[in-house]
Order: C-alpha cells, then structure tokens, then sequence
C-alpha cells in the first residue's frame, strides 16, 4: 500500500488538538512520577536524626519505589488502555470519546492490556538492561575503553526502544479493536512493526526530533537557576534567594512539564496506533480517514 506519513501525522495533530481530554491519559505517569519525586523527601526529613537514618531512609525509599512502580504501572496500563479505545473509535467513527467513557469502557481491557506491558517490558527491558550491564562490565574491566569502542551499539538502543514502544501500541490496538489475548497481540504486532519497521522508525523519528526542538525551546528557561548557582556562591549573595527562586520555577514548570507530557505522549501514541491500523489492515481496506463524532468530546 502507498502509505501516507504526511496524512498520519496531520491525523495525528488534528486528534492531539481537538480531543485535549486525551492529554489527562497522557498525563498519568508524570504525575504518579512527581508524586513520588516529593514523596521521597519525606523519609530524609522524619528519619534523619534518627539512629541508623541512612538505613531507615533507604528502606523507605526502596519500598516507596516498589509502590510506585506497581501503582505507576496499573494506572498507565489503565491511561494506555483508555487512550487507545479513544484513538480507535475515532479512527473507526463510532463509539464516545469523552473522558469519563472512555476510562468506563476502557476498564474491560485492563487485564490484557497489563499482560501485553509485562510482556513487552520484561522482554525488551531484559534485552537492554543485559546490553547495559554487558558494557558496563566492560568498561570496568578495560578501565572505560570499552564503552568508547562500543559506542554504535549504545546508538542502537534508541531505535530499539522506538521499536519496542511501537509494538506495544500496536498490541494494545490489537486487544482492544479485536479482543485479542495478550501473547497474540504482541506476536501479530511484532509482525507488523517488523515488516513496516522503516516506516514506523522514520514516524518515530520525525516526532522524537520535533518534541526535542520545542522540549529544549520550552524549558531552556527552567536551567537558569542553575546556572545562577555558582554566581550566587561566589559572590556571597543570600543563599534563601536562590532555595525560594528554585521553589518559584518548580511550581511553574512541573505543571508545564506535565502538561507537555501529555500532549507530547497523545501526538506520539496517535501516530503509532494511525499507523499501525493502517499498515495492519488488509490491501483495499485502509481506514484513510475517519471523521470525528457530530459532538465534540468533553470532560
């Protein structure tokens, strides 16, 4: 089929623009993660005058990131899964794709839909964890020569991850536009992507480079009170002024950085599930274009 980047990607805008309730799905791992970003202040706080604080801290920390891990991955399996039936219907033309009917419908495929992100995960992640560790010990053992030797294979773990984001989304298209299983839909999405794998790494690219351009014009400013820092040192300048501006910044750009969480991973999430539907589906029968429903979605 002569496949249409052009046509995705416009799609793809077009639903990250009008259906901004999708953004919220987008949003839920940033904000579980900056939850727990403050959440783990607290153990230094209460603990650290205590005996064996350092102890008592790094157990606290070690159970808060065993929460946060289990609590981050069920309630993104829940976003991802709400997020892709909203793609769906839209791209099908039926069903509604406001937020409280989605998160309502979406509920029935969380079983699978979690199968499919363990799957994904524990394979791939195992693959790149052990290409970490193999170069890690290495670099030990050669006293860092090895990591500048094998430097391409570091270059490849970015495309590998485009890949592995890609058969995801395609799997989880899967479970929910055909109520396949897990295994299944992973297997038939790892056929897909690697058949088309050009076309999704050039999609992915495309929309990587464009959210790093606006990412680094975005938040350029939010370094600047760290950049300040050895100034204010040097020059004896009351080190309060420096805690209240960083305090003043974080409570404008964390909301800001969610924010663009959650349009960047809608734009990104439509692109490959476009993609995929129309690459997956049979010669002749390619949803090209689907319009939106007659009313508008709302929270």
């Amino acid at each position: 089929m002569n496949f249409d980047y052009g046509n995705v990607l416009m799609r793809s805008l077009q639903i990250t623009w009008k259906h901004k309730s999708f953004w919220i799905f987008a949003m839920f791992p940033m904000v579980i993660s900056f939850i727990f970003l403050f959440l783990y202040f607290i153990p230094v706080l209460f603990l650290w005058d205590s005996v064996d604080s350092q102890l008592w801290i790094l157990i606290s920390w070690l159970v808060l990131l065993i929460i946060s891990t289990v609590i981050g991955m069920i309630l993104g399996t829940i976003s991802s899964a709400s997020l892709t039936l909203g793609i769906v219907r839209l791209e099908r033309g039926d069903g509604l794709t406001s937020f409280m009917a989605l998160l309502r419908d979406g509920f029935p495929y969380f079983g699978r839909a979690l199968g499919v992100v363990l799957i994904v995960q524990l394979t791939f992640g195992t693959i790149i964890s052990a290409i970490f560790l193999v170069i890690f010990l290495l670099s030990l053992v050669t006293m860092g020569l090895a990591s500048i030797c094998l430097q391409p294979i570091m270059l490849l773990v970015t495309p590998l991850s485009f890949f592995v984001v890609a058969i995801m989304d395609g799997a989880l298209v899967l479970v929910v536009d055909e109520n396949l299983g897990s295994w299944e839909a992973v297997k038939r999405a790892s056929q897909v992507v690697w058949k088309h794998v050009w076309k999704f790494l050039i999609l992915t690219l495309i929309v990587y480079f464009v959210t790093s351009i606006v990412s680094a014009i975005f938040f350029t400013p939010a370094v600047i009170p760290i950049l300040l820092f050895p100034v204010i040192v040097e020059t004896g300048m009351d080190i309060s002024m420096f805690e209240l501006t960083m305090i003043l910044f974080a409570c404008i750009f964390i909301p800001l950085t969610t924010l663009f969480s959650g349009v960047t991973g809608t734009f990104m999430t439509a692109v490959l599930e476009l993609s995929y539907m129309r690459l997956a589906a049979p010669t002749g029968n390619e949803v090209v274009f689907a319009p939106d429903e007659p009313k508008p979605a709302t929270l």
